[in-house]
């Protein structure tokens, strides 16, 4: 019987000892199966946590007089959902609201609560609602509020629809941060997985040869 690592029985034992050291060809399947399983999940972990964001933003029509019940202490925005759905009624509006006029004030003290433009500009686009920030404000305590608005000079507008929400825009990046982190890693896994495996199983056929 040959004893060497040419062509005979005892080579071809060889190569198929070194080449077996390497990881299977399965480990291939398994770097794009989490590469397609990280993009699925964060597909369905940003609708699921941008859906609940939008679910928690409280939606008031105006022009008129609204009451809002403010849980927390803390800043709020107000935004301008140009496209929005209240009840059973859809809302497309025209994206300048420059005309309207909002005020808001404490139903327990009657205390004016200063509005100021928003200085970030936040947006958002969630199904079947597209918002813009319009107005920021800070309550100390919270309770009952009275927002009211109007346009300006007693003139006629549309029915539009406002959404306060208390760290809105925050949420977004959190929520968007927490994706980018679930699909980079995936991917990073999954490429990884698949490279390991194509050096390792390269450096077992080159010891083979």
């Amino acid at each position: 019987m040959e004893t060497g690592t040419g062509g005979g029985v005892g080579g071809r034992f060889m190569n198929h000892y070194d080449i077996e050291e390497g990881p299977g060809r399965w480990y291939y399947g398994l770097g794009a199966a989490v590469l397609v399983a990280g993009c699925v999940y964060f597909g369905v972990f940003l609708w699921q946590n941008l859906t609940r964001i939008g679910d928690n933003l409280t939606q008031v029509v105006v022009p008129g007089k609204s009451q809002l019940t403010l849980s927390k202490a803390g800043k709020y925005t107000i935004f301008y959902e140009y496209r929005s759905v209240v009840g059973n009624k859809v809302y497309s509006t025209s994206q300048d609201l420059s005309s309207l006029e909002c005020s808001l004030v404490s139903m327990d003290t009657r205390e004016e609560i200063a509005l100021s433009l928003s200085t970030m500009n936040s947006r958002y686009s969630l199904r079947s609602r597209a918002g813009v920030s319009v107005f920021d404000f800070q309550i100390e305590r919270p309770g009952d509020y009275e927002l009211s608005a109007r346009y300006s000079g007693e003139q006629e507008g549309p029915e539009v629809v406002l959404a306060i929400g208390e760290g809105f825009a925050e949420d977004i990046f959190k929520t968007v941060a927490g994706g980018l982190g679930i699909l980079f890693g995936s991917i990073a896994l999954g490429v990884g997985t698949i490279l390991i495996t194509f050096i390792k199983r390269d450096k077992a056929r080159k010891r083979a040869e």
